[in-house]
């Protein structure tokens, strides 16, 4: 039966995951970004158009700080960490650090159109009755996504 749990387990992550947006990724020099932690131009980061960021009262306090995205282009995949706003971006297009730009594209290009999204959109909880029967249950994406953005600070990837 474990093994039938697992499948059961990757289908319903993967089914989580095929969110995606599509639009402009741009670079910019960082500093203090919106979820309130300074990061450097070396940093894997990115800020979200207003659409995707949200409008917390508090943005330090927003629930996609600390998020990691997968961005596309180019037959090329990068990954970055949401930790500021954008607020001259369209819906779905990102700004990104350098260090990200330069993954996927020459700086010289600027501008370019990308596919992304969050790296791990749906979170599933498994129940093991131990006899067989296992309930599933996604979790609203409200639930559990980054109610304290340092707890993400140090975190390994696979803690996300």
């Amino acid at each position: 039966m474990k093994s039938f749990t697992s499948v059961v387990l990757a289908l319903a992550s993967a089914a989580g995951s095929a969110i995606a947006y599509s639009g402009d990724m741009t670079y910019y020099t960082p500093g203090l970004g919106a979820c309130g932690k300074y990061n450097s131009e070396s940093d894997h980061i990115v800020a979200l158009a207003p659409a995707q960021y949200g409008s917390d009262a508090n943005p330090n306090k927003a629930k996609v700080c600390g998020r990691k995205i997968s961005i596309h282009y180019g037959g090329k995949t990068a990954t970055a960490t949401v930790v500021d706003k954008c607020p001259g971006c369209a819906s779905g297009s990102i700004d990104v650090s350098p260090a990200v730009f330069k993954q996927l594209a020459g700086l010289d290009r600027g501008r370019v159109k990308v596919t992304w999204g969050y790296a791990s959109s749906a979170v599933v909880r498994a129940e093991d009755f131990g006899d067989g029967r296992v309930r599933l249950a996604f979790a609203d994406d409200d639930d559990d996504v980054n109610f304290e953005y340092e707890s993400f600070e140090n975190a390994v990837a696979n803690e996300l």
